[in-house]
């Protein structure tokens, strides 16, 4: 299969329009994918960031007391400084965490920030307890947290792990240990960090490959719930649809409610004379037309059959309603739709008739539809591309 065209031009993103080909993913759903993962990421940062907060407070006082707790244990000052500055950390990390809760850019910065410092740090604590005869992997721990449960930029996050090995790395060989044990510190650490790698990789496509089979979902949902509730050929609202607005207004008790039933003027002569294709291009460009005028006097419009059209509105006065319904006729005509053959004029036309029902306390939708519908023969009956109308 081929891969997928990719638009990246005026879209600004955190993670590099490089990342976004070599998966070769649209720019727009690239974008999603990161607001989403910024989002996710941002509980269990500042879960890890409290815990840490929490966890460095406790041991800045447990190695304050130390010497009132064991009278004989040895202490390393120099932790206290690794507390310290974890604790001033987290509490920076987490003020900007809250005050950038609506910027998905600053979020996706913050949590790469933050794996940076926690990689880094961890692999400067970890190298200390090397140091002083202990064996504590917390730069391990941490990375492999970090790997399963933050989403990033799969080469700034392995990146951040590389700083952090390096750190980690640099110390311990600054220490000058016996062989075995350089050794063994050092390689162990390397292998999870390759397999914090192998993780993050692995883990960044499986969840992208998750998102992007939930939109394609969604969309097709979006499609079908649009195609379900829309006239395939205008786009307009079906017969369904319109009717079961019809339904929906005459419920809510409106003041007055106007029903129009259009029709094309001669619609099968148009199609005897220019094709069917041709007549599918005039339903679209009057369909258009017609929808956009009835949105903007706020009523819709969909298609009630062939070449017949309803339109609903509510809470108008009955100049109003005149005044709209020949608005449209005139409408219809300014799209100059050439028809040489109409009896009419040089170009398409539409008739219509209006049902103006003022006492919608017994509105009775078959009734409005029945009366709009003669009205419509009325105004044919009298030549065509002109209105009629009748009262309740």
């Amino acid at each position: 299969m081929g891969r997928k065209t990719l638009q990246l031009k005026k879209i600004e993103i955190n993670w590099p329009e490089a990342w976004c080909k070599t998966e070769g993913v649209s720019a727009e759903i690239c974008e999603g994918f990161i607001g989403e993962c910024a989002e996710n990421n941002r509980i269990p940062a500042i879960v890890i960031l409290f815990m840490a907060l929490a966890m460095e407070c406790l041991m800045v006082v447990l190695y304050l007391l130390n010497s009132f707790f064991i009278k004989k244990g040895r202490f390393f000052p120099q932790y206290i400084y690794m507390y310290l500055s974890m604790i001033l950390a987290s509490a920076c990390l987490l003020f900007l965490f809250f005050a950038a809760k609506h910027s998905t850019k600053r979020l996706m910065r913050l949590e790469l920030a933050m794996v940076t410092i926690l990689s880094l740090w961890s692999g400067v604590f970890s190298a200390f307890d090397v140091m002083n005869g202990f064996s504590s992997y917390l730069f391990v721990q941490l990375m492999m947290i970090n790997s399963i449960i933050i989403k990033l930029n799969p080469r700034c996050h392995c990146a951040a792990n590389a700083a952090g090995y390096l750190v980690y790395a640099a110390l311990i060989l600054y220490a000058h240990l016996n062989i075995t044990i350089t050794f063994v510190e050092l390689i162990n650490p390397f292998f999870m960090f390759v397999a914090a790698c192998v993780v993050i990789i692995l883990n960044n496509r499986t969840k992208l490959k998750s998102y992007m089979n939930q939109k394609l979902v969604q969309e097709q949902n979006k499609r079908l719930e649009f195609y379900a509730n829309n006239d395939f050929l205008t786009k307009i609202a079906n017969r369904k649809s319109i009717i079961e607005y019809l339904e929906k207004i005459i419920s809510a008790k409106h003041k007055n409610i106007a029903c129009m039933m259009i029709d094309i003027d001669d619609f099968k002569l148009y199609n005897d004379t220019y094709g069917h294709i041709m007549g599918d291009r005039c339903l679209i460009k009057l369909c258009a037309a017609i929808e956009k005028y009835i949105l903007s006097q706020g009523g819709k419009v969909g298609r009630f059959g062939g070449e017949e059209f309803l339109v609903l509105l509510t809470d108008k006065q009955e100049d109003d309603v005149i005044s709209i319904a020949n608005g449209l006729v005139r409408t219809a005509r300014e799209q100059n739709i050439e028809f040489s053959t109409s009896r009419i004029a040089p170009m398409v036309t539409i008739s219509i008739g209006v049902h103006l029902q003022n006492n919608t306390q017994n509105a009775d939708e078959e009734t409005m539809l029945i009366s709009a519908d003669r009205a419509l023969y009325q105004a044919k009956s009298e030549g065509k591309n002109r209105i009629a109308v009748a009262f309740d």
